[in-house]
């Protein structure tokens, strides 16, 4: 599983770029089971965009590694950039132990 979420944006400069904005920003902080998908989304609306503005230079799309690993990044050159974060663990309170979590006790000790 992956987390999307929008790293790099740049103001849209044309009305391809504005089109390709209000369809991308629904993507914020979405949770993605596979990034062969995501990728296929993007580059699947790019190309439908650069039909419906043919005036407009077309943008391209791009999907790599990012730095950290297990993570992606992707995108659509000149205007928005997606980090797809690895969900790395399942955050659950019930597991963490008291010696873990300070207490007021914990805090107490230190004024001794």
């Amino acid at each position: 599983m992956y987390f999307a979420k929008i790293t790099n944006y740049h103001h849209p400069k044309n009305r391809l770029q504005e089109y390709l904005q209000k369809q991308l920003r629904s993507l914020e902080c979405i949770t993605v089971e596979n990034p062969e998908e995501f990728k296929k989304h993007l580059e699947t609306s790019v190309h439908r965009a650069n039909g419906k503005f043919p005036r407009c230079r077309p943008l391209q799309t791009y999907y790599h590694k990012a730095y950290t690993e297990g993570d992606l990044t992707c995108g659509i050159s000149e205007l928005i950039q997606f980090s797809l974060y690895t969900q790395r663990g399942v955050f659950d309170p019930s597991t963490m132990s008291a010696a873990t979590m300070p207490g007021e006790a914990a805090q107490a000790e230190l004024f001794v």
